[in-house]
């Protein structure tokens, strides 16, 4: 794994962190907002660790394409 694809991962997993940390403080299971959607009433700590995650993922499967 290259050093980006592994600073990638890394950030992911800091960001999957900071996300569950966020939502337990609010009371808010992750499952449930992902699976209704409802990502307008969050937070502004949990929404934006929420876009993180999937900024970094997004990251993560276009390496991976490329690396195919």
């Amino acid at each position: 794994m290259n050093e980006t694809a592994e600073f990638v991962q890394f950030a992911i997993n800091q960001w999957r962190e900071k996300r569950d940390a966020a939502f337990r403080e609010h009371n808010l299971n992750v499952e449930e907002v992902y699976a209704k959607g409802e990502f307008e009433s969050l937070p502004p700590e949990c929404l934006m660790a929420v876009c993180y995650v999937d900024a970094y993922a997004c990251v993560q499967a276009k390496i991976r394409s490329d690396t195919v």
